[in-house]
């Protein structure tokens, strides 16, 4: 597959991308120990470093798989689609599986396989994000009712399949990302509002549907409620949150995490954060993941290539759209979902799946073609594209005109 190859010479963006990438994963190290040492306090014979050393060789790996996926030109994605949506489903259903699915706290949503369990929910995200980019590319950015319900049917069964998980959190990621990706193709503000109608109908009976859900629901309305109960989690968080000040109780001194605030080194590890580092420190890690988005945004809106456009927009929405939920539901801001926070949360499959989506947006950087933000450009996007040996994907339309020529039977 031929493609432009930058060897020296990127777009700023790149830098600012796998820059605060690197620096949350960094954050989330040290994070990671803070907690694990108060863990070790009661439990996993007071080893302080048990988590420490998971999240660092899962993030050894992670940073391995970005570079791969760094170096190979990202329109290889696009041929691995039908066989990634395939598996994706297979080890969903897998879940279900006697003997291979794997039941924790009453959710079945993990595979075991010899040694590794694996969640199925978190490559469905990056399945999802791969066959939408790959639709929207063939849609040549005009979005109608044809080009919207197999995406609509694939991400649709997904979340149906991931909230009888109980995993409504995963769900509600895949749901904002779908989204914005939609978005970015420039779909109909009717098709939009349509489908955030059926979405929000679906997660109103899921929350009705399940009394836990509801109790979260509850929560969210009113954080004082049920302090020792329903409540206890969300009113722990913001005493951390609360605890911390502006410049918080300083690296290691968290009180919360002593068994007080459940789940601190997976969901809630943001507020421990916020309680060692206060309002300064929850301040950069938000500025870190606005200016990851930001900075994928730039370059997705830069790049020529519709397939390499939608996948970095998607990358972006997944990874910020899922710590906006995650912060969002620690601060009290949104219902409590037990999604974790990108980077920084102890959980091996969604950090590898993280510093994948890293990787492939470094990719299309690499090997796209992407305008200067001044002066010319890298690459001759026409030539890029010609060179590329895609149109083929692109050719299922049953029309190989333009795209606009077709709008007379809207």
């Amino acid at each position: 597959m031929k493609g432009v190859v930058r060897t020296g010479h990127y777009p700023r963006s790149f830098h600012l991308i796998w820059g605060s990438a690197l620096a949350l994963l960094m954050i989330g190290l040290v994070q990671v120990y803070s907690v694990s040492a108060a863990l070790a306090f009661a439990r996993d014979n007071g080893d302080p470093f048990r988590y420490l050393r998971d999240q660092g060789q899962v993030a050894a790996v992670g940073l391995v798989l970005a570079s791969i996926a760094f170096l190979v030109d990202y329109r290889v994605w696009r041929r691995a689609v039908p066989l990634g949506m395939l598996a994706s489903f297979a080890l969903l259903a897998a879940v279900y599986l006697p003997g291979v699915g794997q039941t924790v706290k009453g959710a079945t949503r993990w595979v075991n396989i010899g040694p590794v369990t694996i969640q199925p929910s978190e490559f469905v995200k990056f399945a999802l994000v791969l066959y939408a980019a790959h639709l929207l590319a063939r849609a040549a950015g005009r979005m109608d009712r044809d080009d919207l319900w197999p995406l609509g049917l694939a991400a649709g069964v997904s979340c149906a399949v991931i909230v009888l998980q109980k995993d409504l959190g995963t769900a509600a990621v895949v749901a904002v990302t779908m989204m914005g990706m939609l978005w970015v193709a420039g779909t109909r503000v009717r098709h939009l509002a349509a489908l955030a109608g059926i979405g929000m109908a679906a997660v109103a009976a899921a929350i009705m549907l399940e009394p836990y859900r509801m109790q979260r629901f509850l929560v969210f309305l009113d954080p004082t409620a049920d302090p020792l109960k329903s409540g206890y989690q969300v009113r722990q968080a913001l005493l951390a949150l609360g605890r911390g000040g502006l410049l918080g109780v300083g690296a290691g001194n968290s009180v919360q995490k002593f068994s007080y605030l459940p789940e601190a080194h997976t969901d809630m590890i943001f507020a421990v954060l916020g309680e060692e580092f206060g309002l300064l420190g929850v301040g950069v890690v938000v500025g870190l993941f606005t200016l990851f988005a930001l900075s994928a945004f730039q370059l997705a809106r830069r790049c020529s290539d519709p397939f390499g456009r939608y996948l970095v927009a998607g990358c972006a929405f997944l990874v910020y759209g899922q710590a906006l939920i995650n912060m969002g539901g620690v601060m009290a801001a949104l219902p409590l979902t037990g999604v974790p926070l990108p980077f920084i949360s102890y959980g091996r499959n969604n950090l590898l799946m993280m510093m994948m989506a890293v990787g492939v947006i470094m990719s299309v950087a690499r090997w796209g073609p992407v305008a200067e933000s001044s002066a010319g450009t890298i690459s001759s996007s026409k030539s890029v594209l010609e060179s590329a040996d895609v149109t083929y994907l692109d050719s299922g339309r049953g029309y190989g005109g333009a795209r606009s020529a077709r709008a007379g039977r809207r």
